[in-house]
């Protein structure tokens, strides 16, 4: 059976008192989430394979980014998580032994495709930032891969894009090792930040977003999976580039 381990680095951001409100608050909170710690929690629903916890730090497959995996382990039975969805009703697809009702489990996930993952978005959050500023290119869409990962740019003149200069551009960010925060904003204040580069017009406005900060390259809202600094990404390499109509490119990379 694959073990999994959670590495031995301290979580920076304090949980607070929300973290059991809601299956996704503890997640949320969670900065910087590359090394996921063990958790404790309740099973509150079942249904067929799938339980939901009364909290949870496994993410749900959302946002572009694919779900944690990991194990549950309770009553001396270790069984593997290999799904999760969900927003504020998280469920958890259990291959094995199925849990009842009020089982206190231990939560772990694997922290290694974690890793990945936080490196891959925190990456694509750079690609995001440094086609806007260069080339004026919007991100339409992207999808988080553990080998590989793309992103959909839109540009009013695409022809003036270089591909490898991007590339380029994201592995000097990486290579100069600049913090990444999170921390909460209302959608009014991010309004008025010029570091914003997404379309703000689509997003609720609700009391605060949870947002993830690049020192002066870029601010995003994100519920995803983040590192503490772009140093501990590994260097980029483009995988190719695919026209997806007009004015519409897909760029994908992997790490080298």
């Amino acid at each position: 059976m694959k073990k999994y381990h959670a590495h031995g680095k301290v979580v920076l951001q304090t949980l607070d008192s929300r973290r059991n409100e809601m299956d996704s608050e503890a997640r949320l909170l969670l900065h910087p989430s590359e090394y996921p710690l063990p958790f404790n929690s309740e099973v509150i629903e079942v249904e067929d394979s799938w339980v939901r916890l009364r909290s949870t730090e496994f993410y749900p497959t959302g946002g572009g980014q694919p779900n944690d995996t990991g194990l549950l382990i309770f009553e001396g039975n270790e069984v593997s998580v290999t799904d999760v969805k969900g927003r504020n009703e998280v469920m958890h697809l259990v291959d094995g032994i199925i849990p009842s009702v009020g089982t206190m489990v231990e939560g772990i996930i694997d922290s290694g495709r974690r890793s990945i993952l936080a490196r891959m978005h925190t990456a694509q959050h750079l690609a995001s930032a440094l086609a806007h500023e260069y080339w004026g290119g919007v991100t339409v869409g992207n999808q988080i891969g553990i080998e590989s990962t793309r992103i959909d740019i839109q540009f009013e003149d695409r022809d003036s894009f270089d591909p490898e200069e991007l590339i380029e551009r994201i592995n000097d960010e990486i290579n100069s090792n600049h913090q990444v925060y999170m921390n909460h904003r209302t959608l009014d204040e991010l309004k008025s930040d010029s570091k914003v580069r997404i379309d703000l017009s689509r997003i609720p406005n609700v009391p605060s977003l949870r947002v993830i900060d690049i020192d002066s390259i870029d601010v995003c809202p994100c519920a995803g999976t983040h590192v503490e600094s772009t140093g501990v990404i590994p260097r980029i390499k483009l995988d190719g580039v695919k026209s997806k109509g007009a004015g519409k490119l897909r760029i994908t990379y992997r790490f080298e």
